[in-house]
This record gives C-alpha cells, structure tokens and sequence, in this order.
C-alpha cells in the first residue's frame, strides 16, 4: 500500500471514529455509553464498520457534521471515504484540519461528562422547616425535593428553566438564596468525578495450594484466600497472614457488627450474601429508595460493591464462593456510585443511619491521576462529623477507606481529601509477595495496610460476584479497605465499647512491619513505632487488635491546639531559590484545656502559589526529629492553581510530643523555570494531655524486635533523588 494511501486510510478511520463518538455522546451520555459497552469491543465493531463502508459510515445522515469528501481513494478494490482521489491540491490539508476540529469537538463534548460542571441543584439549609422550604421555592421559582435524609432543614432544590449542566457557576443564583432571611446557607452542586479503586485485568496465574491451618471451610474458594490462611508454595514468599483465624478460634466472627459498603449497589440476593444482608443498613441514594440492588449492565461494571461485601461478609460453609473475614458479620449496600455524584449524594450516604451502622467501607475517591487535589464538600465533611460525634451511640462510626491506585501515575493521597481526613481510616495494599504494589500511593496520612493484588503472576482477593457468581480477581486497594473493615469488626465484637479514636490507636499499635521489612523506607519515629509512607505502621494484625481490645482503656479525650508559622510570609520559591524552610514554635498548648503531651494525628494546612503544582516536594520535621513526606512529587500536575488552603494529614508523629520547633520545607527540585510563594502555613494539633494507658508500660514490642535496625531505612525522604549540589535556600 503506497504511504500516501496508508496516511489517507489512517486519517479517515480516525475521523470516522471522531464523528462516531461526537454524535453519540450527543445522543447519549457518556456515562451510560462506558457502562453498556466493553471499549474495546467496541472500538473493533467501529473498525469492522468503517472497513466495510464505501462511501460513508453508515449513519453519516445522522452526523451532526457531515464527513469530509474530497473524493474517495481505492484501495484492492474498494473504495475508502474522505480521500482524494489523488491526494493533490489542498486535500491532505483539508483532512488534517477537519481531523483536528473533530478533535477539538469530541474532547469538548466529552469534557461535559468530567466533574467540575455545575448541575441545577442547590442544597439549602434554613429556619422553619418544610413549609418554609415549599414556600420559599414557590418564591424563587425552584422545586424542592424534599429534605436530605440525615440533615433537618436541609433541602435539594432544583432550579426551574436552568441548565441541568452547566460550566459556569450560577453565583448570582446562590446570593439571592443566601440572602433570603429564611436561609442559614445555600450551595450550588458540582459533579464530582469518584472512581472505583480496582482494576479490570483479570489476567491472573492461579495454582494448587493446601492450607497450613487446620481449620477447614467447604466453600469452594477457601483455598484460594490466601490471605487469611497460610497457603505459601512459593520460595521466598513472606508469611501470608492477618492473623483472622486464631480471632475466629477465639469465637470472634464479627456477631452483632454491623457493616455497610458504600459503592455501586448490592446484590443482596447473592447466596454467600443473603444470610448476612441487613435492609436496615441499605439505601439507594442514587434513585432515593431503600433498595442498593445494583444496576445490571452488558459489561457488569456495577459489580464493585457486591464484591467487596463479599470479603467482608461471605456466608462460611455453604458451598458457595468463600468465607468473609468477618463471616457472622451484618453486611449493607449503599448505592452512590452509579450516578451523578455530589455533595448532597455524598452527604448522605456517609451519614445514612449512623446508629446502626457500625462500620462504613469506601473503596472509591477523587481520581487517581496524579492531578486532582479533591475530597469532602461542605455537607460531606460535616456528615463525617455527624458519624464521629453522634454514630454508634456517641462512640463514633468508624470510616474504613482505601488509599488510592494512583501509584503509576505518580499520585499521593494526602491529595485525597478522604483519605487525609483524621475521620477516616486510610488503608494501603501489600501484595502476595508483601510487596508495595504497583499502584500504591505514598502517603503520610495511612494508617495501616491490608492485603491485595500485586503483581501480574500473584493472586488477587477472592469474592462474591455479580449474577449470583464468584470470583477471583478482585483488586487495588478497593480490595484492601474491605479486609481492613472487617477485622474491625472482629475487633468491635470483642469490645463494642471502643471508640472510633480507640480503634485507630489498636491500629497503630498493632500494626505489624514484619511482614513487609524487606520494603524500603521504614523509619522509627521518637516513641519508637515503625512507620513508612508506602505501608503507614504496617500489615494489619487481627490477632493482635483483639487481644489488645479485651483489656483495652478507653483513650483520654482528644484536645485541638493550633500554631501558626514563627517565620516571615511570604516566602518566594522559583528555579533560583529551590527550597523554603518554614519554622512553627508549638507550646502544645501547655497550661491550658487544650494541652496537648501525646500526639494522634498533625494536620499541615499551606497556602501556596504556584504555576506548577506537581513540582513540589513538602515535608515535615517534628521537634523530635521525626521527618514526614506529607507530598511527593507529581510529574502529571501541571496545574497552576497551587494550593489554596489545602489541609494534609500526618499521621507518624503519633505519640510524640509536639512542644518545640517544627519545620516545614516544600521544595522544587525539578530545576525547571516554575515560581511562585509559600503564603501562609498552619499546624492543628490532635492529641491528649494524659498518656494512653496502653502506652504506660514504654515502647510498643515487635515481632522480631531485633530485625528493626536491619529494617531501619537510614536514607531521610527528604534526600531521595536529591542532585548532588543544592541551590539556594530561603530560610
């Protein structure tokens, strides 16, 4: 085929696709399009299509813009659309500029299926409840749809004649409600991209495996959970164990907890499911009814809850699928995810019946592009605070969440405002092999880490799976956040008395290294626990958190106190001047009710212009001389918006105490032309006057004690990837 025909033929398929695609996302939203169709499926009956028109794609008639036709080329007899004939005159030309406004049109139209466009849903909280609500949409010509679940006087109102989607805030709108002498607050609703963390590569190398245990299950996939049993056949494969059986011997198998997944839906009917479904846990936020029955599509994409209640909750010894972590356990479905996602959806599913509900899993976020700095709106973060103060009967709900997949893409979570909020507990993966996977995150804000997928040849999480149905091939963190969930009902069915701050402080003081030592960048921080950026303080440990849980002592109750930078502001950060060092004088707060000796959790709140965000490197050094990365680099930000206030969460001070001087350093060491200014920085300490009990008796005891300073990663993050001559400093 001569390279004139070849470029033609190229061209024209491309173009083809374009128009394809523009007309469809016309006629139908994006979103049901990647539901209802496997892409690449798809792309090969497009290709099949466009080979055998021979004059226009078939529905050319119906193109919002008609093809291109210079005239048709000929190729092995058959004749190839949008080509000149000869190629001559302006026609390549002609092509390349019509391939390019094609372009332009489908990345704008596909643009609108991207979060950030404002919908015509307002969110109003006021005085004097739904008849003042009805009258005041009466008034300004809106509908109201009634009042959030979970939030009195709080109402969706829809604006009439305004755009379902719009690019442009309608702040002119919200004023006039904000103003209305009846109304606390209004915010308009913003479509929020919330992606599922799993991967779809179901490729897998399963093998025979006999387990070391001597519990046995008939379920058929026991012996593929190889995570809660010891099932090594591999030479140098560390011990693969949460240590969940000798829990269940103990007679702890999650009875009287209560767990829900918020995610896609529930197939509550499923048989390893059922026994354990509970309504009471269950809503369907995406349609307003009690039913989280996922939406059944060709490519089974709304498959992400069902499997990751079934980690949690299987039903053992059916001979069905496997057995849950927490297999007595009550399991719920929120359905959220299959739909357009905002504030007020958010809202209230996290804060849907919190009195019941023990435990929420979330295994979903912002997206993991190494681009995004997202998390909790208004109504979001105050229902996270609404399960905190007022779920599980004043105990606290506890917030399991997944840390992210973003890892290949150069990503951090403390971008995540879920992961980095203190009210959640972040959890990362470890591969089969205990290693940090390839799509893990570095992030100072996890707590612990759960097993999952890994590489291509290690196994993956089995499951429940849609249509009745098992599986396999489970994946990301998504799989790991559920594991997590449920060895905390384990731990709940020991003491259901613990409070959500007492199940983070079993968490870091239970959490094992050991099993993942052969990592690097495990560091000790001043009160001797191991931690690292990849693994928070390490595998999660069933055993453990429960034994601990029998003879536990509530933790003293939590004080706040704040310090704000000692050091002149702003602080310029260009090409010239790569680093800024920033110094915050804490008193803990000392003499006051306030005081605060033992830390919990350091919240880093930084104002920052900059032109190109992802060039920064941020970390913190405790007066102890513990250093955090609360970020790392990311090569795909380019964004110039910097960070306007943004909070990141710490949280390997713990234990410490935080009177002396902190150090901020945030740095650009890419050595290209980028600037900007460190504007404002802040601490906001969490903490305790008095010492954990559990903490009286001195430093927490590992396994293997002696192997810590063989594990001890002596290179400071701060100096990885460092050149060898630094440039200036501002201090």
């Amino acid at each position: 085929m001569p390279s004139t025909t070849r470029l033609c033929n190229t061209i024209s398929y491309l173009a083809f696709l374009l128009q394809h695609d523009f007309t469809k996302r016309l006629r139908e939203k994006i979103r049901d399009l990647d539901k209802k169709r496997d892409r690449r499926v798809y792309r090969k009956a497009l290709f099949s299509r466009w080979q055998s028109s021979h004059t226009t794609p078939a529905d050319s008639d119906n193109l919002l813009i008609p093809p291109f036709h210079e005239g048709t080329a000929v190729q092995n007899g058959r004749s190839v659309p949008g080509c000149s004939k000869t190629m001559g005159g302006d026609g390549p030309l002609k092509i390349f500029f019509y391939l390019i406004l094609q372009a332009a049109i489908f990345f704008l139209v596909a643009a609108h299926d991207d979060d950030g466009h404002y919908l015509s849903d307002w969110v109003v909280r006021l005085v004097g409840g739904k008849d003042v609500a009805d009258q005041l949409a009466m008034e300004l010509d809106y509908q109201n749809l009634g009042e959030l679940k979970g939030f009195p006087n709080t109402y969706l109102m829809r604006k009439n004649d305004h755009p379902q989607r719009s690019r442009r805030n309608a702040q002119h709108l919200t004023k006039r409600l904000a103003d209305d002498h009846r109304v606390e607050w209004a915010e308009q609703q913003v479509a929020k991209r919330r992606v599922k963390r799993e991967f779809q590569n179901d490729a897998s190398e399963l093998r025979v495996k006999t387990s070391k245990e001597n519990i046995k299950f008939n379920d058929f996939l026991w012996q593929d959970q190889w995570y809660l049993h010891d099932t090594r056949n591999i030479p140098n494969v560390p011990e693969l164990d949460m240590r969940t059986i000798p829990v269940w011997n103990m007679g702890y198998t999650g009875k009287g907890v209560v767990i829900t997944i918020m995610d896609d839906g529930l197939e509550w009917n499923h048989t390893d499911i059922r026994k354990n479904y509970d309504p009471k846990a269950s809503w369907d936020t995406n349609d307003d009814d009690d039913d989280p029955f996922p939406r059944y599509d060709e490519s089974d994409s709304n498959n992400h809850g069902t499997r990751c209640a079934g980690e949690i909750a299987m039903v053992a010894n059916n001979l069905k699928c496997g057995v849950g972590i927490a297999y007595n356990a009550k399991i719920g479905g929120i359905r959220m995810l299959d739909g357009i996602v905002n504030d007020a959806v958010e809202s209230v599913s996290i804060a849907y019946n919190v009195d019941h509900i023990d435990i929420f899993s979330a295994s979903w976020g912002p997206n993991d592009d190494g681009m995004t700095v997202d998390g909790p709106k208004r109504l979001a973060v105050e229902a996270l605070e609404k399960g905190i103060k007022q779920g599980r009967r004043g105990k606290g709900t506890i917030y399991v969440w997944a840390s992210g997949n973003g890892g290949s893409k150069g990503d951090n979570c403390n971008c995540d405002g879920y992961t980095n909020s203190i009210y959640t507990l972040s959890v990362g993966s470890a591969s089969q092999r205990g290693d940090f996977p390839w799509y893990g995150e570095r992030c100072a804000s996890t707590m612990t880490t759960a097993y999952s997928s890994g590489a291509y040849s290690d196994q993956k999480i089995a499951t429940t799976d849609l249509h009745n149905k098992c599986t396999v091939h489970h994946t990301g963190t998504s799989a790991a956040a559920p594991l997590a969930a449920g060895v905390i009902a384990l731990v709940l069915e020991a003491n259901p008395d613990l409070t959500w701050r007492d199940v983070q402080h079993l968490v870091v003081w239970t959490s094992e290294y050991h099993h993942l030592k052969h990592n690097k960048g495990w560091k000790r921080n001043s009160v001797g626990l191991m931690y690292n950026s990849r693994f928070g303080f390490g595998l999660i440990n069933a055993e453990a958190m429960v034994k601990a849980a029998l003879n536990w002592t509530t933790v003293p109750e939590k004080a706040i106190c704040k310090a704000s930078s000692s050091s002149k502001l702003p602080k310029l950060l260009s090409s010239q001047i790569q680093e800024v060092e920033v110094e915050i004088t804490a008193d803990g707060c000392t003499k006051t009710s306030n005081e605060i000796n033992y830390l919990e959790h350091v919240e880093l709140s930084l104002d920052i212009d900059y032109n190109h965000r992802g060039a920064l490197d941020i970390y913190l050094f405790s007066p102890a001389g513990t250093v955090s990365m609360v970020l790392s680099r990311r090569e795909r930000d380019s964004s110039a918006i910097g960070f306007k206030s943004w909070t990141f969460l710490s949280v390997h001070f713990w234990g410490e105490n935080p009177v002396g001087k902190w150090k901020v350093l945030v740095r650009d060491m890419t050595g290209n032309d980028y600037k900007g200014a460190v504007n404002a920085i802040s601490l906001k300490l969490h903490g305790t006057k008095e010492r954990p009990k559990h903490m009286t008796a001195g430093r927490k005891r590992y396994i293997n004690e002696e192997e810590i300073e063989k594990a001890l990663d002596r290179t400071p993050e701060f100096e990885e990837g460092l050149p060898e001559v630094k440039n200036n400093i501002h201090k």
